[in-house]
């Protein structure tokens, strides 16, 4: 019986890490302070180049908006929350989650320098993990109807 619930839970976490879509999504996120919620910043505008059920990257051009850092506190290293909403389209409209920087790397670029910026999603609410997954697998489903991919993919 124990056995049986190791599997199912592996047959979940695949299921999550497995709906995924290299795709961009416009979003809206603002920097919530790590130490004291009160302190926002103001609203940034993104695109994700991947998206999943528990979290997405994006590319910015800096770490810092305003005074803070999208991944920590300025004096004592605690760590941001992103508060994000994903414009999913009219279908399903937008999806609000809290997320934190995991890891960022920044990238040489023709112009200079990007950061590509990893987040996970730390609360993401029952409706909106319905939305997203829904959104993900029929994006899957039209990639891999589109006529521009090579076959056998």
């Amino acid at each position: 019986m124990e056995t049986e619930k190791v599997m199912a839970d592996k047959v979940d976490t695949v299921t999550h890490s497995t709906i995924a879509a290299e795709i961009q999504v416009p979003f809206k996120y603002t920097i919530i302070h790590g130490e004291d919620p009160s302190r926002r910043s103001q609203q940034y505008k993104g695109v994700t180049r991947s998206l999943n059920l528990t979290g997405l990257i994006f590319e910015t051009q800096k770490m810092e908006a305003d005074e803070f850092h999208l991944s920590f506190t300025g004096g004592t290293f605690a760590r941001n929350f992103l508060e994000i909403a994903l414009d999913l389209g009219k279908r399903f409209s937008t999806v609000e989650v809290l997320g934190q920087v995991e890891w960022y790397e920044r990238r040489s670029t023709i112009i200079g320098h990007a950061f590509l910026v990893g987040v996970s999603f730390v609360d993401v609410p029952v409706e909106a993990l319905e939305a997203l997954r829904e959104f993900l697998q029929q994006t899957q489903a039209l990639m891999r109807q589109s006529p521009s991919r090579p076959r056998g993919e």
